[in-house]
């Protein structure tokens, strides 16, 4: 299974500006996620900024959804960390529970979840298209058999 990032984020804290200030996140094995370690708003747009592929992830019942990428945008000096393409001066994870909410809570680490394997669709083949499979392959056509004919006139001499 290939990675979806190289950290996915799947609970973050917000202050009263709408800036991050911590986020929890999860880094993404291919196979398997880690258990989750908390990081602030600043180490987070530090990563970003050397190239670190973040996502959003909802975890629940076992299994596990997907979300956005996250991205992140600079304005009047400051970073903003958004999941959308809105340059607006506040940060923007989505929906993604609250840290402190679920600190207070016991809930399964996303960790003991395993990620989802693509489901390979089979869709039946149509009348059409299984009677144009069903034709036999066009066969390569043979050569035709021809021998040059020799030349009725003879080349003048170049003088």
């Amino acid at each position: 299974m290939s990675k979806w990032a190289d950290y996915l984020i799947s609970e973050a804290e917000y202050d009263s500006n709408y800036l991050i200030s911590k986020i929890k996140q999860h880094r993404d094995n291919g196979e398997s996620i880690s258990d989750g370690e908390i990081i602030d708003r600043s180490t987070l747009a530090n990563n970003l900024g050397h190239g670190s592929k973040y996502m959003t992830v909802y975890g629940a019942l076992n299994k596990l959804r997907i979300g956005k990428n996250v991205r992140y945008f600079r304005a009047d000096g400051y970073h903003y960390i958004r999941i959308d393409h809105n340059k607006v001066n506040h940060d923007n994870l989505g929906d993604l529970p609250d840290i402190s909410k679920h600190e207070q809570e016991e809930k399964p680490a996303l960790a003991s979840f395993t990620k989802p394997k693509p489901i390979d669709e089979t869709k039946p083949l149509s009348v059409t298209s299984s009677a144009f499979f069903a034709e036999p392959a066009e066969v390569a056509p043979e050569p035709a058999e021809v021998a040059p004919e020799p030349a009725e006139v003879a080349p003048e001499p170049a003088e």
